[in-house]
């Protein structure tokens, strides 16, 4: 069975773990840390009526840019999900993989429609089916950060657009033309095929800043923590250091 998800301490119990995932998704199995030592797995579900929702909202707008369409990602997420506020409900949506007898008992996605509970696994699975729905290229990403000098697993979308990189993150959006957005950088091509490789041992971490108007904070993240090769996207005179 292949799963898709940080190689947690125990990753080794399921099999083969990728990092990262390009495509739609349909049935593949994306791994969850509950945080007392549980792995949970969770696939899309049932997301059809979501798309409806980002034809309407792509719709308002005459000849959308690639920036529009991404803040119109984000707010199709925001409604579908209904922000964030019972996220403490989260794992009453899931099993643990080891209490899961068949592929039925999997938790999905879209059992959290409407729930306030979706964190970044959710959103960044939902934001892959959507940028694929759009034709935009994208990796679903999981890898360990370093958030305002914390280490976490976090889940976020790199995305590919008329030959540019970007980081994308629907969980730790940034304000862009005074609309939230969830493009938080721009990476060289070479640093986004690093880390969208999931077979890739060396990679790139990725240093970022910006507000979050969400948490209404600034924060500094490192995407991919702790590779040897460093990406700075604030310095604009040494940006890659290795």
């Amino acid at each position: 069975m292949r799963y898709i998800g940080c190689n947690f301490n125990n990753g080794t119990k399921y099999g083969g773990i990728d990092s990262s995932f390009c495509g739609e998704f349909k049935n593949e199995q994306v791994l969850i840390e509950n945080g007392i030592g549980d792995i949970i797995p969770c696939i899309i579900g049932d997301i059809s009526d979501i798309y409806t929702i980002l034809k309407e909202k792509i719709s308002k707008t005459e000849n959308p840019q690639f920036e529009t369409l991404c803040a119109d990602i984000y707010d199709t997420i925001e409604e579908y999900f209904n922000g964030i506020d019972n996220i403490n409900q989260r794992m009453i949506f899931y099993k643990p993989l080891d209490d899961i007898d068949n592929f039925n008992d999997i938790g999905k996605v879209s059992d959290l429609k409407g729930k306030g509970a979706a964190m970044c696994v959710e959103r960044s699975m939902v934001a892959q089916n959507l940028l694929n729905f759009l034709g935009i290229k994208s990796f679903y990403k999981s890898s360990g950060i370093i958030k305002n000098g914390n280490k976490e697993i976090h889940s976020y979308n790199l995305v590919e657009y008329n030959g540019n990189y970007y980081i994308f993150d629907a969980s730790i959006p940034t304000i862009n033309n005074n609309r939230i957005n969830p493009l938080i950088a721009t990476i060289p091509k070479e640093v986004y095929e690093a880390i969208s490789n999931p077979q890739n041992s060396i990679g790139y971490s990725v240093e970022t800043n910006h507000y979050n108007p969400i948490r209404k904070n600034d924060v500094e993240i490192i995407y991919d923590s702790g590779r040897k090769n460093i990406y700075y996207t604030s310095d604009k005179n040494n940006k890659s250091r290795n």
